[in-house]
Order: C-alpha cells, then structure tokens, then sequence
C-alpha cells in the first residue's frame, strides 16, 4: 500500500540522518581528527538534527487534526529546537564557564515543559476538532515553571545541583545532584506516564492491536535513561555527552509511536481508509482528474462528464449522479445512487395521487352529505313551524273563503282583521320556535314585541287592552308558551271582548300568564289544551291564571 511504502521510505531516511549524526560525534571524538574537521562534523550533527526536528514539526502541522493538539505538538517541536540550540551555543560559542553552566542550568526548561505537554495533548484527546482546554488545565504548568525557575537561580540555593566550596568555578564537570534533581526526575517521568496512561484509557483501540503499545517503547527507553543518568550509570553516562539529543530522539519518537498508533489521532493512511469504504463510489483526483485515491468500489466516470458536474451535479446513467466539488490540489468526485430514491419517489407519487383522489371523493361525499342534512333539517324546521301554526293557517284559509263570500263591505273588513290577527301569530310564532330550536335565552323585549304587534291587529277587531311583561329574561320555548296562550285565549274570545288585559311575570319558580277579559271566554276548549288553567268569572269580565313550569332564567 502506498501508506505503507511512504511509512518505510520515511522511516529509512529518518534513520539514515540519525546514522550520520551518530558517525558525526563518534569521529569528532576521535584524537587524531583536526581541530576544523571536528568542528564541521558537530555543526554537521547539529543541523541534522535541526533538520529532523524541524521536519517533523512541518508534518505534525499537516498530520494532526485536532486543533489544540497541533498547536501543544507544535510547541514540543519549538521546545526541541530551543534545547538543540541551548546545547549548540553551549559547545560553540562560548568558554567561560559561568556562561556555559548557566546555558546548561537552561536545558531544564525545556526537559521540564515537554512532558507536561505531553499531558495537556493527552487531556486533549478525544474531544472535538476546535476543543480548547479549560483554563485550569494550564495550572499543570505550574511545577515544571517552579522547577525551572529553581534550576535557572541554583546559584543561590543550590537546590538542584550543588558543587564543591572548595571549586574555584563551579562548573558541570564536577557537581552533584540535590533534592531539586530529584523533583525534576520524578515531575518528568511522572508527567509522560501520565500521558501515555491517559491516552491508552481515552483510546477506542482494540487492546489486541501491536501497535497499540508501541509508545511504551521510546517513552521507557526516555524514562530508563534519564533514571540511570541520575544514578551515575556508566552506559547512560556514555551517551550523557549527547544528552539532549538522546531525550530530544527518545520523546519525539513517543509521540510519534502514539500517532502512528492511533492514540493521537492523525489524518493519515488515506487510502487504507478509503479502500475500507464499502457501497460507496469516491474518488479523490488532482486538477486533471488522475485519481490519486478512491475506494474499492469505484466506478469510471467519462471525464467530459466529471467537467459538466464542476458547477452543478449531473446525471449520467438512469439512477446515477455524480457530484464534483473543488478541494485543495484537486477535486472530490463521488457517484450517489439514487435509483432506490427514484424508485421510492414514485412509490410516494402514486400514493399521494391516491390520496388526492380518494380525498377529493371524502369532500365530495362529506358535500353530498352535508346538503342532504341541511336538506333534512329545513324540511324539520319546515314541518316543526308548520305544526305549531297550522289551526291557525287552516283559518286563514277558511277566513279567505268567508271574505270572498262576505256580502257587505263591514264583513270584508272584519274577515280581513281576523286574517290580519292570525297572520301576525303566525309569523311571530315561527320566529320563537326558530329561537327555541337554538335553546336561545330571549330578552322580555322579544316577547313585548310580539304582544305589541299582536295587540295591534287585534285594534282591528276594536278590542284594546295592556299587557306587562316583567321578568328581565327567559328561556325562548317559555316565551314560545306564553305566547301561545295568549293567542288562544284571543282568539276563543274574539267575538265576545271589547278589551283584553294580559301580565306575565315570574312567581316562585314558575312563570305566570294572567289575563282579564271583558266577556265570555271558551273555557271549555281552553281548559282542554292547558289542564292546570285557572278561571273565574265575575261582573268584571273572566279571570285566566296559567303557571308554566319555567319561571326565567
């Protein structure tokens, strides 16, 4: 895989380099070499390792996805190359030995703040591409800062390395460890263990991959050395000499190992990923459309097809569209089958048009339906007025009938004037059984209106009267009721009465009709259609009492 040959290649070259610089140091130590070819060999080592360092740091930038991560490794890389630098001017450019042992006490700033570093990429780990940590995470910064400081004043305390009193120069060559060392090895250690520990429990990784525990390796051989430096061990202080490019190697090949592991995730192994796809048809090209990377399930697509889907996607097969969007350096070609899509579009389409049509035939049913009951309940209505005013139509008919006999003009007019007092019931009449029908509670001005309207027609007949009405409101079949006693009451009284006085008012729960006539009434039939009537009469005319169930409301 190309992944893999890159990985090699890449491998091969950094080893090469780290080869040179070893042969470097080994030769510039030789007795016999000159004193100008020892100095071009260090300088020669020196920006070897500049050149690795500064390489990797260029291919952390494009490797590491994570935003916070890329930045901590970017400051690693620049920790590195300051150190590098502390060592070189350290060993080139200076001789006196206050300067060279301050240049010295500086190289635990930076082999303090890499690892703890180490640890805030390890906190990083895990979250989203534009996770920031929060601010108390940076206190981790804290010891390795008091730590370097203490370093950087030892000429004061002594605390992490002390020298003879009796030294006329301190100097490197002739010191020994305090408390403070043993704080800075233990803070270093502690903190990259840290680091790898929580990056192996943030991992997803199966814990049977290899290459999962691949980091152990460089961060033990970092660790052991730097504890085995401290014990005065003859093979560590071997390589002592070239201490800062041993750790410098140790630590970036830790955090190398961890991205190549997965443990600091990486956007690399493109086409393992992409041949890993499955049902997919994705191809990464450059600007002349040669494929660079694309998954197993690739299909050809003709080039002057791909150019018309620069602007918009295009459909080339019955089902297929290919989709062309710009990336940097290329382009990003990918084919979507939309044939179930399609298929599913016109499942829905004839489904909706179903719908459609059977929804069309719901209105018209539920119209049909809906004039057949409007139709029902006009004639029910028709038929109700109907039976609350047919005697009275029925006498109209037959008043007509009188009047078309009638011999003189007075039994016109009177035949008239009845007609008149029956019609007058009649409309009235159906306007309250309308309101009836509705359970409408009317004003006691309805039920006025229709009394003052029936009394003038009955002026007609020459017979006068009052009537009152004194309850505020009531139920209209109640006003409907006294309405129809009254007009009966009137017109089995027509021929007989000269006055006709009528009260309706509330007593005790119940509504009272009262009415006074000026002379005979047909009690008879009166008392056949209201069973609870009432009546007395005197020499002041006939006395009626009628108590309806309702009394208002």
């Amino acid at each position: 895989m190309t992944w893999r040959k890159n990985t090699v290649k890449t491998a091969l070259i950094v080893t090469s380099l780290i080869v040179v610089a070893v042969v470097c140091r080994i030769l510039s130590h030789l007795s016999s070499i000159p004193l100008v070819a020892d100095k071009a060999l260090n300088v020669v080592r020196t920006l070897v390792y500049f050149g690795l360092f500064a390489g990797w740091g260029v291919s952390l930038r494009r490797r590491v996805v994570q935003v916070q991560v890329r930045k901590l490794l970017s400051i690693v890389v620049v920790l590195i190359l300051v150190w590098l630098t502390l060592r070189a001017v350290k060993y080139y450019f200076f001789t006196d030995e206050t300067v060279i042992r301050y240049l010295w006490y500086a190289y635990y700033v930076p082999m303090m703040f890499i690892p703890a570093i180490a640890l805030l990429v390890a906190l990083s780990i895990g979250k989203n591409e534009g996770y920031r940590l929060p601010h108390f995470a940076f206190l981790l910064l804290l010891p390795p800062l008091i730590i370097s400081a203490l370093t950087l004043t030892n000429d004061l305390h002594q605390f992490v390395f002390r020298f003879p009193q009796s030294a006329a120069v301190w100097s490197e060559k002739d010191y020994s460890y305090g408390p403070g060392y043993a704080l800075a090895l233990i803070l270093g250690v502690s903190s990259g263990g840290a680091a790898l520990i929580m990056m192996f429990a943030k991992s997803r990784l199966p814990r049977n991959n290899p290459a999962l525990w691949l980091p152990i390796v460089p961060f033990a051989l970092a660790a052991g050395h730097a504890v085995l430096y401290a014990l005065r061990f003859a093979p560590a202080m071997a390589i002592g000499w070239d201490l800062a490019a041993f750790e410098c190697l140790a630590f970036a090949f830790f955090l190398e190992s961890c991205i190549a592991s997965g443990l600091i995730q990486s956007n690399t192994r493109y086409e393992d990923a992409f041949r890993a796809l499955e049902g997919l048809s994705i191809r990464i090209t450059d600007a002349d459309y040669a494929v660079r990377y694309s998954t197993g399930d690739n299909e050809s697509v003709p080039v002057d097809v791909l150019l018309r889907a620069e602007s918009a996607p295009v459909e080339y097969k019955p089902g297929k569209i290919v989709h062309n969007l710009p990336i940097r350096g290329g382009r990003a070609v990918w084919t979507e089958d939309v044939s179930a899509l399609a298929l599913l579009h016109e499942k829905l389409a004839t489904a909706k048009q179903e719908l459609t049509e059977r929804n069309e035939f719901l209105i018209y049913q539920y119209r049909e339906e809906e004039e057949h009951r409007t139709v029902e309940e006009q004639n029910r209505l028709y038929d109700l007025l109907q039976s609350k005013t047919q005697n009275q139509i029925d006498a109209i008919r037959e008043l007509i009938k009188d009047y078309d006999a009638a011999k003189t003009s007075s039994q016109k007019r009177r035949a008239l004037a009845r007609i008149v007092v029956l019609a007058t019931f009649v409309k009235r009449r159906r306007d309250l059984a309308l309101l009836s029908e509705s359970g409408t509670v009317v004003e006691e001005s309805t039920l006025r209106s229709a009394l003052a309207e029936s009394y003038k027609a009955l002026s007609l007949l020459g017979i006068k009267g009052a009537f009152a009405v004194t309850i505020d409101s009531l139920k209209a079949d109640e006003a409907a009721e006294a309405y129809d006693f009254f007009e009966a009451v009137a017109e089995t009284a027509t021929e007989a009465i000269n006055y006709l006085n009528v009260h309706i008012y509330p007593e005790t729960g119940r509504l009272v009709v009262s009415a006074t006539l000026s002379g005979p009434a047909d009690l008879k039939r009166l008392s056949s259609l209201y069973p609870s009537l009432f009546a007395k009469a005197d020499e002041d005319g006939t006395h009626l009492r009628l108590t309806l169930e309702g009394g208002g409301v």
